[in-house]
């Protein structure tokens, strides 16, 4: 576990409004001493205009707008960079928009939230996003962090609800294994290094602490409940009509295809101990998660 920097430093973090960016923001207002300057950005900043207190500033950047990141990050000696969903083309623009800024600022270092196995051989169509920029960011000339996040535990959620109805899940690429971890988690370990030294340089790989497949959640499930939940290999072009006709925009549906058929490579499966490494605790049980469902 590193130790505080102890000098005045002014920490940006964008997309403050979404899940992930207000746990950072709530992390970061726990943790955070009277020297540090907490400046928390959006592109509709009145989203998230609770935020707002003594030392802490409220900003618009819209990775859309350039002009908008440069004002938000002038001054600041840290910004987070946290990665949204966009097209593949669309979204490395933004990020290296946002790279480009913080450059012009003079900002010191970036934290990027990335992905695991960011490369664009994967078939999760995202990978290639990060596989840009963090290439991107580490040919700026600006200190970094990486942190590359596993899938999110919260991603079993709307399965986990539905098989309460039907003792099923269903998913393609059940049988590959992830190494799922919180919202919670992730959002304590960026806010951890941002505020340390000694994270500059260094690529972090975030997991939970043990892979499951989709058969593993299914007997977690089935043991809580007392009833025998089922796993349904779904086929993935049926899978994607269902998910188109729920609303997903089109790049979405390809793109969680995409890390369906990564999840059934088992790219996802590898246990890392960078988390309990940062933040001297073991992440939340993946099992616990679950079985708070049942």
């Amino acid at each position: 576990m590193n130790t505080p920097i102890p000098s005045t430093r002014k920490i940006v973090i964008t997309g403050a409004s979404g899940r992930l960016g207000s746990l950072v923001a709530k992390a970061l207002i726990e943790r955070a001493g009277d020297a540090d300057q907490l400046t928390f950005s959006a592109r509709s900043p009145e989203k998230i205009a609770a935020l707002a207190a003594p030392g802490n500033e409220i900003v618009k950047a819209d990775f859309d707008q350039p002009e908008t990141l440069l004002t938000a990050f002038t001054g600041a000696d840290t910004v987070l960079i946290i990665s949204g969903d966009a097209p593949v083309d669309v979204r490395i623009r933004q990020h290296r928009n946002a790279i480009d800024a913080a450059r012009k600022a003079g900002v010191k270092r970036v934290v990027y939230t990335s992905f695991v196995n960011p490369t664009a051989e994967s078939p999760f169509t995202f990978a290639r996003i990060h596989e840009d920029t963090e290439q991107y960011l580490k040919e700026s000339g600006l200190q970094y962090s990486i942190l590359r996040n596993n899938q999110y535990v919260a991603n079993l959620s709307s399965g986990l609800a539905h098989s309460k109805e039907t003792n099923q899940l269903a998913q393609p690429g059940a049988a590959g294994k992830v190494a799922y971890i919180t919202h919670e988690d992730i959002a304590d370990a960026i806010a951890a290094v941002l505020l340390e030294s000694g994270h500059e340089g260094h690529t972090y790989e975030l997991t939970g602490p043990e892979a499951l497949s989709l058969y593993d959640v299914a007997d977690i499930l089935s043991e809580a409940r007392g009833a025998q939940v089922t796993v349904i290999e779904a086929e993935p072009a049926g899978f994607g009509e269902i998910l188109l006709s729920v609303g997903l925009p089109p790049f979405m549906v390809e793109a969680l295809l995409g890390i369906f058929a990564a999840t059934k490579q088992n790219e996802y499966a590898a246990v890392s101990g960078d988390i309990e490494r940062i933040l001297g605790r073991k992440p939340q049980s993946v099992r616990d998660y679950i079985k708070s469902f049942a």
